[in-house]
């Protein structure tokens, strides 16, 4: 019994060997056939990264601060628009009330005034004095 014990581990260990070995893939296999070099791509952006980060690249980085610049002065631009716009509205609101206001006193004063003059060309008629007209 130990025997064939024995023989069944050894006969299991050497079907394992020769599924492992039929998972490698070497050149001697026909359908594996490696056309293309590695590439290198990771390696690429590392070092472009390291080339950025110390500077190295010329003429690269500049694009962000234009864009940056050039939103700032658009956001000026029509920031300024904007709130010259509102300023105006406001303006505008405040100098009609204002006008209105200056209206309304003014004809006030001229009532005022044509009757006063009404009443003094009353009196002076009692007292007797002609006024042309």
């Amino acid at each position: 019994m130990a025997r064939t014990q024995s023989f069944l581990w050894i006969l299991v260990l050497a079907l394992l060997q020769l599924t492992a070995s039929g998972q490698e893939y070497a050149g001697s296999d026909p359908y594996y056939e490696q056309e293309y070099d590695q590439d290198n791509l990771y390696h690429d952006y590392a070092t472009r990264q390291q080339d950025k980060a110390t500077g190295d690249v010329v003429g690269e980085g500049g694009g962000a601060w234009k864009y940056a610049a050039g939103g700032t002065v658009a956001g000026w631009f029509f920031g300024g628009a904007f709130h010259c716009r509102r300023q105006k509205k406001s303006l505008q609101t405040k100098f009609k009330a204002d006008q209105k206001a200056l209206y309304q006193q003014y004809y006030e004063d001229v009532y005022s005034l044509q009757i006063q003059n009404a009443e003094l060309i009353q009196a002076l008629e009692q007292m007797g004095v002609r006024i042309q007209k």
